[in-house]
Order: C-alpha cells, then structure tokens, then sequence
C-alpha cells in the first residue's frame, strides 16, 4: 500500500480543466488535441507541485539528513 500522494488521481485536474475548456471554446476536436493537450502538458508539473513539493523538506533519520522524497523511497520500496 502506497502512500496516497502517490497515487492521488487529482494530479491531473489543471491540465484536464483547460483541455475541456479549449473543447469549450472551440468546439474542434483537432484545435482541442494540439492546444488543450500542450496546456496539458504544460501543466503537469505545477499541478503536481502542490502534493509532491513537501516531500522536498529536509528530514533527519537516524542521524542522517535526508528529504521526505529519500525516506519514502526506502520506507515503500519498488
């Protein structure tokens, strides 16, 4: 069992929003595919900002200075 930030669905909201509203707006499926799926792209990253930025905090382990990203990866191997 994952933790759920990695598996949280929600991280593809922006960019689905702005893809449905060039949808919206054009009503052209192929204006939709090449404008609403660069925005989807292009958001992907800043929506997934807000659930995997605070994995990059500084955490000290055993007496070793690591981040929440490197404590979790050895805590839920793959």
């Amino acid at each position: 069992h994952y933790p759920m930030n990695f598996v949280f669905p929600s991280t593809m909201i922006p960019g689905a929003l702005v893809m449905d509203t060039v949808l919206l707006l054009t009503r052209n499926w192929m204006i939709t595919a090449l404008v609403g799926g660069g925005a989807f792209g292009l958001l992907f990253y800043p929506g997934n900002w807000t659930i995997f930025g605070p994995t990059h905090l500084p955490l000290v382990a055993e007496g070793v200075l690591l981040s929440v990203a490197d404590y979790t990866g050895f805590l839920y191997v793959r």
